[in-house]
């Protein structure tokens, strides 16, 4: 008997949550997927081993069944197997005297909704789940920055939010993402606010200045000088995990962020998500 190349074992990532710059130790979760998705060659090659039959003809039956499938949504039946359930949707908005005429797919769409069959949820219910930490790709990221300081306020059905109140000069303020602690013998090492409208203005934070000062979160007190107005934000560092790295490294949040009130529709204080590092790579992969 051929062995079994599915072993249920399903691999989890968990990222720095960058939603909640007001929590500093949240993870968001996903699976990591093996890199080369399995085609239907594939799924016939496994298929035929369990079986003993050629991969041929029951690549050929998979193919074909798969059509009938298909054409019989496309017909307007719902169609149940253990891998999925499929049913044919339409959206769209049509007047009244469109309704004689052709059917117009640019303002119809048409397709069909799957949801998991009973084979697919066993399957993943027997998974054997393995949770695993992933960090930035290369070195820290900044996710965001805030006020330290937050208003509460009452949502829609009773919840209430949190929403941090506006930076100001001499208040507290809070860098959060991964890797950030601000460490090293360089003197470029520390926390960099630079005017968007005059850049020749900058302010810089040094180590002793950040408390606390952990990678996942950088408090400090905004200088007295920093007006209102947009303001990027830099950290230098040369923290690398267990080690320090000989050359200092700079990471830029992509958007400024914003001191004093956020002009309406603008971008908020946060500066936005994501990192910054020097490759421009993605954080979270």
């Amino acid at each position: 008997m051929a062995q079994n190349p599915f072993t249920l074992d399903l691999n989890l990532k968990a990222y720095p949550n960058t939603l909640t710059p007001d929590v500093a130790d949240d993870y968001t979760v996903r699976v990591d997927t093996q890199s080369t998705p399995l085609t239907l060659d594939d799924i016939a090659r496994v298929t035929a081993e369990r079986l003993g039959e050629e991969t041929v003809k029951i690549r050929a039956a998979l193919q074909v069944g798969m059509e009938v499938m298909a054409q019989a949504v496309a017909s307007g039946f719902c169609v149940s197997t253990p891998l999925c359930y499929a049913q044919p949707m339409a959206s769209g908005v049509v007047m009244e005297h469109e309704l004689s005429q052709p059917v117009d797919r640019e303002k119809i769409r048409v397709y069909a909704s799957f949801r998991q069959g009973s084979a697919m949820t066993e399957a993943i219910g027997q998974a054997k789940l393995q949770l695993f930490l992933q960090p930035a790709a290369t070195g820290p990221y900044i996710a965001g920055m805030t006020s330290a300081f937050f208003n509460e306020q009452s949502a829609a059905g009773g919840a209430v939010t949190r929403v941090p109140l506006p930076m100001e000069a001499g208040g507290m303020a809070v860098i959060t993402g991964n890797g950030l602690k601000v460490i090293g013998t360089d003197p470029t090492v520390g926390i960099t606010l630079t005017s968007v409208t005059e850049p020749s203005t900058k302010f810089f934070i040094p180590a002793a200045k950040i408390s606390p000062n952990t990678p996942k979160k950088l408090q400090f007190v905004l200088p007295p000088g920093v007006t209102e107005g947009e303001w990027t934000v830099s950290v230098t560092t040369q923290y690398a995990g267990s080690y320090q790295t000989k050359e200092p490294r700079t990471f830029t949040l992509p958007r400024p962020i914003t001191i004093g009130e956020v002009p309406e529709g603008g971008g908020g204080s946060q500066g936005g998500q994501g990192g910054g590092g020097d490759d421009g790579e993605d954080p979270l992969g």
